[in-house]
Formats: C-alpha cells, structure tokens, sequence
C-alpha cells in the first residue's frame, strides 16, 4: 500500500469517502514533506465531527459512538495493564470511582436505541456476540483448567490477545448495530461527550492528586497525561457537536 493511501484512512470515513481520492491524490504529488500536515489535518478533523458531511443516515452518531466504544476498550485494557491505580476502587474507599459515573453516564446517552426492526437489532446483536462470548469461555477454562505446562509468556500473550479480540468485536458490534438501530442524536452525542469527557478529566486530577502526595511514579503521571489529553479531545469534539449541529 502506498503512503499516500494509508495516510487517507487516518480521516473520518465520510470525509473519506468524499473527498479521499482528491487528498490521496495531494499527498501522492506533495511526497513526503506533506505528510506531518496530512496527519495533523486527519487528527483536527476527528476533533471536529461537525464539520463532516453526511454521506449516509446516522452516519456521524454511528462513527462518534464507535469511537467512544473504541475509547472504552482502550481505557479498560490500559487500566488492566497498569495494575492497581488510584482509580481502582477499594471497598471501604468506594469514592475512588466517582470518576467512572459520568463516563458510563456519557456511554449510556450515546448508546443506539432499538428501531422498528428490532427483531433483526437482536439477531445481529446476538451473532455479534459470539465470538467474543466464546474467546472468553475458552480463556476462563484455560485459566481454571491450568497452564498445561505452557510457558508464563505464552500465557500472557494468550490473555491479552484474547481481551483485545473481544474489544475489536465489541467496536464491530457497535457500528454493525449503528446501522438498524436508532443512533443519538446531536443534543445526546453533545451531553454523552461532555460527560465522557468530565469523567475522564477527573480521572486525571484524580491521579495528578495522589502523585502530589505520594512519591512520583513515572507510570502514573504518563497515565494521567493520557487521561487528560483525552478528556480533552472528547470535550474538545463534543463542544463541536453542540454548537455545530442543531438539536433533534
């Protein structure tokens, strides 16, 4: 594939499917030097979902509540794989997630909602789920079963490839339902976003705080840096959809 062809899928699809041949096109004639302006311009327009036209019904609720989907995996797996954070909650110290309300709040209010065909909704709904119900039986009975005297990295990277094949097929499900059911309008996209967003920065302070008072770690202040650079994108996007489109 060439270069210039891998840069045109860092944009939007719809942005793709108008004007994709016309960047490819540039960036092909351009070389290389246009590159760091192509992908800074692909990384401003996702900040901007308002500015992307509708090249199918829904189809910028159906992105947005995809991405965020794609926003919920990644966080999972990235606290996983820190380990014990100051926003794991402690059952005598259930206030360390507060920061998770207002996100599964935003994720809730984003959330596509049962059309006319409901009846189909639930049958690809279902047939969504199998893979992902089946990868994690099949890791639940490996680690109740044993290690079968394979080696500890083996099993590693057996766990996390599985919880990434479920967090891929969970982003599919999302866009595949996005497609019968009724997505979120501009008003629930704004308010889902906001929320997603204020949960997520909080979740940054909330890190930043505890590094204060404890000793620095390295590991948590690039989490909490993370953290926040994506409360600000989020917000950054759902301001966009706020002011950008009219209520429905």
């Amino acid at each position: 594939m060439r270069m210039s062809a891998a840069l045109v899928r860092l944009y939007p699809p719809a942005i793709r499917r108008r004007w994709g041949s016309d960047i490819e096109r540039e960036v092909e004639l351009a070389g290389p030097r246009s590159w760091p302006d192509t992908i800074t311009g692909a990384g401003r327009l996702w900040l901007h979902p308002g500015d992307w036209p509708e090249t199918g019904p829904g189809q910028t609720s159906r992105v947005v509540a995809t991405a965020l989907a794609a926003l919920a995996v990644a966080l999972t797996l990235v606290l996983r794989a820190t380990g014990p954070t100051p926003l794991t909650a402690d059952i005598d110290q259930p206030a360390t997630s507060v920061w998770l309300l207002p996100i599964l709040l935003g994720l809730v209010t984003a959330a596509p909602l049962p059309g006319p065909s409901t009846v189909r909704l639930m049958a690809v709904a279902a047939r969504g789920l199998v893979p992902s119900v089946l990868a994690l039986t099949l890791l639940y009975l490996a680690a109740h079963v044993g290690p079968l005297g394979l080696p500890r990295p083996l099993l590693l990277g057996y766990y996390w490839a599985t919880l990434g094949f479920v967090g891929i097929h969970l982003c599919l499900l999302t866009a595949r339902v996005g497609r019968i059911a009724v997505m979120p309008g501009p008003r629930r996209l704004h308010l889902a976003l906001l929320a997603i967003g204020a949960g997520l920065a909080f979740a940054a302070v909330q890190i930043l705080a505890t590094a204060v008072r404890t000793s620095v770690d390295v590991g948590l202040l690039l989490l909490a840096g993370g953290l926040a650079l994506s409360a600000a994108a989020v917000l950054v996007a759902g301001h966009d959809v706020g002011s950008a489109r009219p209520d429905s």
